[in-house]
């Protein structure tokens, strides 16, 4: 936000805040955290909508902890911390369109149902809403900074987190599957993955532990990455597939009212530190990824760098004037692209794994109607590799110029999303 606007509209203005609590209060929610064997601190008594929480949490005998802020309605944010020696500390990005009022933080562990919870007070100072649950009391001098509950308490559900086992070898993902009873298939008959998408192969096979879910074990992954889940069968049936939130959150029965005295000069000082903090985000989101042409540990037998061939408009062009050991066969009644580095070696039944930016491959058409002019590089991986279950002969490895699938939509029923893992 600008102060500019700020100065020439008062009434704007008449929204802008700043605040401290009483120490009793927060000392409280402190105490109570410590009660129950985990304790969480955050950098300030209040936050503007659209800026990052610090946190920083203690909880023995864990390793990976989870906070999450709420109101009465919904999650509104969360983060995963990873903890060394019981310790850690991670951020939380605020959502810029948060209304003004408590939110609910809570932390809790997956060795630990028990929620650990305190209040946060957040307020949004440029845009009004109608669940805004906040008074404002202008002060003129620091010295008088108060808080002002009026002997109001938080009402909590009863419950308690329904949680998994412990993270002891990486970071759990847990995804659900869909539409699987009416299509007839079982848990064994689904292959589920995910993919990190970038110009480096990071990609996971998961476990189904019944015949809805999907459970992926990842290791040397950290901080916010996009993500694309699919889940096919082995007939090659495309199922719909989405990520169970290791937030799944306790939503509180009431939050109390938010009495806040606020200081002119704190609130633009924060301001300006948002907007920098909201442009260095932007800017690490638009940077583009490393590339990496190793894949699980092994080199490519063969690379194209397409930038020294002639520029053709179709990927199915390229493969057909440039690309050797690549070819185009129905596999069940599936049209499949095949790597045959060493064609009398493997069995030829086998598919081979086909990837953009990381991504599975499923409709091959759509691939081969793809844009060469946006693919950098074609790397060719010979030989076996297993994920779980399943063994390809080879990987085939299309890489865009941006990393990021430029122009090229995921393929129906996968999920994209941006997914925090623990540093």
């Amino acid at each position: 936000m600008k102060i500019e606007r700020l100065k020439m509209n008062s009434r704007i203005w008449s929204l802008t805040v700043a605040m401290v609590f009483a120490p009793s209060i927060f000392a409280a929610s402190v105490l109570a955290l410590q009660a129950s064997g985990a304790r969480v601190v955050t950098d300030h008594t209040w936050y503007l909508a659209g800026e990052a929480m610090t946190v920083s949490i203690t909880a023995e005998n864990a390793t990976i902890a989870y906070a999450e802020l709420c109101d009465t309605n919904n999650l509104v944010a969360g983060t995963m911390v990873s903890l060394e020696g019981g310790e850690g500390t991670g951020s939380i990005e605020l959502p810029s369109n948060l209304h003004s009022g408590y939110y609910a933080l809570s932390v809790y562990t997956r060795d630990n149902a028990h929620v650990c919870r305190q209040l946060v007070a957040i307020v949004n100072p440029l845009r009004k809403r109608v669940d805004d649950d906040i008074e404002w009391i202008r002060i003129t001098h620091p010295d008088s900074l108060s808080y002002d509950s009026k002997g109001e308490e938080v009402e909590w559900t009863e419950g308690e987190k329904d949680v998994d086992v412990c993270e002891t070898e990486g970071h759990i993902v847990k995804a659900r599957v869909k539409n699987v009873t009416d299509n007839h298939f079982w848990g064994s008959d689904i292959i589920p993955s995910m993919s990190i998408v970038g110009k480096q192969i990071h990609y996971f096979e998961g476990e189904m532990v019944n015949d809805s879910t999907a459970v992926f074990y990842t290791y040397g992954v950290h901080g916010r990455q996009p993500l694309v889940l699919s889940a096919v069968s082995s007939t090659g049936v495309s199922l719909p597939i989405e990520i169970i939130s290791p937030f799944a959150t306790l939503l509180p029965k009431r939050l109390p009212h938010l009495v806040f005295h606020y200081n002119r000069n704190e609130v633009e000082a924060r301001s300006l530190d948002m907007q920098r903090h909201q442009m260095a985000i932007a800017y690490a989101d638009d940077r583009p990824s490393v590339y990496n042409d190793t894949a699980f540990g092994t080199k490519p037998d063969l690379t194209y760098n397409l930038d020294e061939y002639r520029q053709f408009l179709s990927i199915k062009e390229v493969l057909l004037e440039y690309v050797v050991c690549v070819e185009k066969k129905k596999v069940n009644g599936v049209q499949k692209l095949l790597v045959r580095i060493e064609p009398d070696r493997y069995d030829n039944i086998l598919s081979s794994l086909v990837l953009i930016d990381g991504v599975p491959v499923f409709d091959i058409e759509r691939l081969l109607n793809y844009d060469a002019r946006r693919i950098h590089y074609i790397n060719i991986y010979g030989g076996q590799y297993t994920f779980g279950h399943d063994i390809y002969n080879g990987i085939l490895s299309f890489v865009t110029r941006s990393g990021r699938l430029t122009n090229y939509p995921i393929e129906p029923n996968m999920q994209y999303l941006e997914y925090d893992f623990p540093e």
